[in-house]
């Protein structure tokens, strides 16, 4: 399934101050539970900018909504920002409430750890899955693995890999899924050390 849409500007405000205020303004418990929430995402997507996207926290990257959070008087809310996020993540406790979109979970209990990790993996792979347009493959952290277009399921049209340190390490070309092209590898200090044709 296709990702959702970016977030849209109109609705968006970049930083973490801003996430810093809102959290400050939650009652408690909730705002112990989500900022527990919001590090353990820190930790999982280090490189991840956080904002806030229709008024809600969330981390993003490359501009897509990967996680978002909210409370609520009788609960608190994780958003996965995809409607096919949260059918696909198995293990989810007793006692949550889902919907397509919504994970609620007590205001005075953080999510598991394990849980989170699973839900971020599922969403990165979720925002990887596109057939027509801009694909990216993240790595774990939700760093750009690689990047390029799709067309009719097919890669087409020029991508890149990076190495996990973010350093450029391969640029090529598809046509219909076939390599083309000049094919280029890079080092880790931006020289071309290969050079071939397809």
């Amino acid at each position: 399934m296709a990702p959702s849409k970016r977030s849209d500007p109109k609705h968006a405000v970049d930083g973490v101050a801003a996430v810093d205020a809102h959290i400050a303004a939650m009652p408690e418990p909730q705002r112990t539970t989500l900022t527990a929430l919001r590090s353990t995402l820190r930790t999982l997507l280090p490189h991840a900018e956080e904002k806030l996207s229709y008024r809600m926290p969330c981390f993003a990257v490359e501009g897509i909504a990967v996680a978002g959070y909210e409370a609520f008087n009788q609960h608190c809310s994780y958003f996965p920002h995809s409607g096919s996020v949260l059918a696909q993540v198995k293990g989810i406790p007793d006692g949550y409430v889902t919907t397509a979109g919504t994970l609620q979970f007590p205001v005075d209990r953080p999510l598991p750890v394990a849980l989170v990790k699973r839900l971020v993996k599922a969403r990165l792979d979720n925002i990887s899955d596109v057939r027509d347009g801009k694909r990216y493959e993240f790595f774990a952290d939700g760093r750009v693995k690689a990047v390029g277009p799709m067309k009719g399921g097919q890669l087409h049209g020029k991508w890149k890999w990076f190495r996990q340190d973010g350093t450029l390490l391969r640029t090529g070309q598809f046509a219909a899924g076939e390599p083309t092209g000049v094919w280029e590898t890079w080092d880790r200090d931006g020289n071309r050390v290969t050079s071939t044709r397809r």
